[in-house]
Formats: structure tokens, C-alpha cells, sequence
């Protein structure tokens, strides 16, 4: 059979698990600034090769992953999002309705498969051993991050598990497939297993790739190193959170903001905290008016403005995230929250960290690792190893660039929380909340009704077409 359109054409793509793939289409990727290579020379050159990692950087865009959905969807599902039903857009995950949560699956393992067959067509291609080493690392980082996201969706965490729900984590997958012939219908792996693997793939990212880069918007050894320290995190391997997150800062990649600079750097091309950020070229790669970042977030079109409307504003921050940024006086990001307009209906206080890359609406790069959260990793894993003094330093860091006094004498719980309380400011509205409380066996708390850690829901839903193509795999309870 011949091959094309292996990498960004999915209009004749059959999935189980996101690994069919049959061609009937004109090129085999298509990406800037080449249009397309045959598929005579499909991924048997260094130009080919490099256009296959760029594919695969750029399904980072898509909706279901960091377009909106890995961002927007763990605000919305946990206890700092509130829909406002401007738009009807995420009211239903707002709510925790049944089969209304990460839908990423499909995306994620059409996105492993490109990537394993590239790992496999660098393996063999006559090239540099230093080009073969960059790619090697960069495609591994992505794998990475491509299961890590589908176990935070679909699967426990290591450290908090519902025993009688748990069904392990996800197909594991290392192999590429181009033809029906190629496919393989694994079951779950356990947690541990997917775990391990990523584990793996983020130390030979580390190993082959330079600490740290110009553009945060390829992988690094710092970024490896900065994802690693949170895997780490979601298994409970404290010391090893702690050390990489060290690692990654003494990596460089990324600047720790100052507090005259902090709320200026969310306006900027690159945020400079950014360790790895996924990088929108034009409007046309965003999800646009009705889905991007911004149109989700706010109403605005530009700070302060409050004549002309632009988005939906279809997530607010709730009341009790705002009145914790208000028990405290002098908090610098209470900035990134104002009222928006009312050309959708009521006016809300609304979140413009998502403003628009240089003024054009619609238009943000994302940044996925930020310097911050390396500080309050490394917080979070200190206090929960008896280092308190550490933590509290770390705590320190994160507050006192907020323009909040340092804390003293804190330890033991009132230390926890108070770290998991500034990780829940800082990083509000950055995608983290709902995989934070999920991490921690905590229960979700918020209006209507609370979400307890044991209900079926802290779960996505396996697709149903997986299911159905796949006799092998086990769905989550409730579905």
C-alpha cells in the first residue's frame, strides 16, 4: 500500500487507539515552510524527518489538547471555574455531567503513532549523530507528555487510587503502525508500567538534548527536566520531584519573573517564565472565536476595555478562588482578574492571563512549564519529606513576587496548606487545579455539589469506539 499523508491529514483515519492509518491523500505532511514531501521520501531524509517533528509539535494545537481543552477543561471541572452560559460552552463540564470531561484520547494516540514512527525512522537514517540525538530527545519528550496527559485524563494517579475502581492506566504503545496489517489491540497497562515509561522517555530527553535553548517552544533538557519533576510529583516520588525541579531551574530555561515584571510578562510574544510553551504561528491555528483561550477566558479585547466585546467570557473564576486572592492585601495577580463587558450578557470579573499574542485576538502561545511551578513542586515535595525549612523558603519565593509578606513558622499541615493554596492562586486558570486535587485524593468542592474523590467522574470516559474496536480494553467505571 502506499503511504501518504501519514502525519497531519486524518480525514481517512481509522482508529483504534489512534493507530490505523490508510493514505488516499496528496502529501505526506504539511507543515511550514514545506507544503509537502512525497511519500517516496517519506521520513528518509533530515528535512523529512524535521517536518515529521513539526507535525508532531503541532498537534499540541489541537482543541482536545493544549488548543483549549488540557487549559480550560481542569478549571471548568474543578473548584475555580463557574460557566456563565454565555455560550453554552463548558456549562456541562462545569457541571460534572457524566461523559462531559477530557476527550483527548484520539488526538493523543494518533499523535504517538507519528511519533513512534518517527523515533523508528531516525533510528535507521544515515545521518549525524548529534541531528539524530536532537530529534531522538524531542520526539521522546513529546511521547511523554503525550501519555503523561492521558493518564491525568482516563487513569488514578500512583499515589491516590480508588481500588475498586481502578482499571489501570492506558494502552502502551512503542511501535508504529502504517497499515491495518501493523495494528496491535493492547489492553491497559497497569499505572506503573505507563508510568515507568514515561519516566524513561523524559531521562533520554534529558540525556540527548541541550539544558536549555533560545525558543522555549521545542523541547530542552530543562523542559524534560521541568516535566519530569511533575511526573514525579503525580507519583509521590518526593526527593525525585524535588531534585528535578532543582535540575530544571539550574537548566535556565526560563526566568524567574520579578514582582516589577510578573504581571507584564503574561503580555509579551514568549512569557519569559515559559520552560515549554506550545507556539501558535497565526490566527489560523487557533481554535478562533468561539473555542480559543481568550474567548473562553474573558470578553475583552484588550485590558481595561470595556466598550467593544470580543469573546464569550465562557469561564469566570468563582467566588471562592477571587476571595482568596482577596484575603490577602497587595496581591499582585488579583491584576489578571477584572470585570469584563457586558456585550454577552452580565458583566463578570474575568481572567485575562489569555489576552492576545501582540494585540491579535484569538492569538496566544500557552505556556505549558513555568519557572513558578518548579518552586512550588519543590515546595510540595520538601514539606512532604519533613523539610520544612526548604518548603517554606520555596513558599517564600512564590509569595513575597506576589507582592505578599513572607511567611514564618509554618510547618506540618498548616504548611501544606498553605503551599497548596498559593499553587492554586499562581497557577489559576493555567490547567492544573482539577489534576492537583485528583493527585492528592482530594475531594472537589464546589456549587452545585460536591465531587467526592471516590465518584466515577473523577474519570474520563474511555471513547466508545475504542471500546467497540477494541474487546481488549476495559472502560472506567460509571460509563
Amino acid at each position: 500500500m502506499k503511504i501518504k499523508n501519514i502525519f497531519l491529514n486524518t480525514t481517512k483515519v481509522l482508529v483504534f487507539s489512534g493507530l490505523l492509518i490508510s493514505g488516499a491523500c496528496s502529501s505526506l505532511i504539511d507543515v511550514q515552510p514545506r507544503q509537502s514531501i512525497d511519500s517516496s521520501t517519506a521520513l528518509t531524509s533530515p528535512e523529512a524527518i524535521r517536518s515529521g517533528l513539526a507535525a508532531s509539535y503541532a498537534r499540541l494545537r489541537n482543541l482536545r489538547i493544549y488548543g483549549r481543552d488540557l487549559i480550560a477543561l481542569p478549571e471548568a471541572l474543578s473548584d475555580n471555574g463557574t460557566a456563565t452560559n454565555k455560550s453554552g460552552r463548558l456549562l456541562a463540564e462545569n457541571l460534572n455531567n457524566p461523559y462531559a470531561h477530557f476527550a483527548n484520547w484520539q488526538v493523543a494516540y494518533i499523535s504517538i503513532n507519528q511519533i513512534n514512527l518517527l523515533i523508528e525512522a531516525t533510528e535507521k537514517l544515515n545521518a549525524d549523530a548529534a541531528f539524530k540525538k536532537q530529534i531522538n530527545g524531542e520526539a521522546k519528550f513529546l511521547r511523554a507528555l503525550f501519555y503523561f496527559d492521558l493518564m491525568r485524563a482516563f487513569a488514578y494517579d500512583p499515589n491516590a487510587i480508588v481500588a475498586a475502581s481502578n482499571k489501570g492506566g492506558v494502552p502502551l504503545i512503542l511501535k508504529g503502525s502504517l497499515d491495518v496489517g501493523d495494528v496491535t489491540l493492547p489492553a491497559r497497562a497497569s499505572i506503573d508500567e505507563v508510568y515507568a515509561q514515561i519516566i524513561k522517555d523524559l531521562e533520554a530527553a534529558i540525556a540527548d538534548l541541550p539544558a536549555r535553548a533560545s525558543s522555549p517552544h521545542n523541547a530542552t533538557g530543562g523542559a524534560a527536566m521541568a516535566l519530569l519533576s511533575r511526573v514525579h510529583l503525580y507519583k509521590g516520588d518526593w526527593a525525585n520531584a524535588a531534585k528535578f525541579a532543582t535540575d530544571a531551574l539550574a537548566s535556565r530555561q526560563g526566568t524567574f519573573a520579578t514582582s516589577a515584571n510578573y504581571v507584564a510578562s503574561w503580555r509579551t510574544p514568549i512569557n519569559p517564565e515559559s520552560m515549554f510553551e506550545v507556539l501558535f504561528f497565526n490566527v489560523s491555528e487557533s481554535p478562533g472565536v468561539n473555542e480559543s483561550l481568550q474567548s473562553t477566558y474573558t470578553t475583552m479585547v484588550a485590558l481595561g476595555n470595556r466598550t467593544t466585546t470580543g469573546g464569550f467570557g465562557d469561564l469566570v473564576p468563582t467566588d471562592g478562588l477571587l476571595a482568596e486572592l482577596n484575603s490577602e492585601a497587595g496581591d499582585l495577580r488579583r491584576s489578571f482578574y477584572e470585570l469584563g463587558t457586558a456585550g454577552r450578557g452580565t458583566a463578570r470579573i474575568e481572567c485575562t492571563k489569555f489576552l492576545g499574542k501582540n494585540g491579535v485576538l484569538n492569538l496566544d502561545n500557552v505556556p505549558l512549564i513555568r519557572v513558578s511551578e518548579m518552586y512550588l513542586n519543590r515546595a510540595e515535595a520538601l514539606a512532604m519529606s519533613g523539610n520544612d525549612a526548604g518548603a517554606l523558603a520555596d513558599l517564600n519565593a512564590i509569595r513575597t513576587r506576589a507582592g505578599l509578606p513572607a511567611r514564618t513558622g509554618l510547618a506540618g499541615t498548616a504548611l501544606m496548606t498553605e503551599i497548596l493554596r498559593q499553587r492554586r492562586l499562581e497557577l489559576a486558570f493555567e490547567g492544573h487545579r482539577w489534576f492537583d486535587l485528583k493527585r492528592r485524593g482530594l475531594d472537589v468542592v464546589k456549587s452545585p455539589s460536591t465531587i467526592a474523590f471516590s465518584d466515577f467522574r473523577i474519570l474520563a470516559n474511555l471513547p466508545i469506539r475504542e471500546i467497540q474496536a477494541n474487546t481488549n480494553l476495559v472502560q472506567n467505571p460509571g460509563y
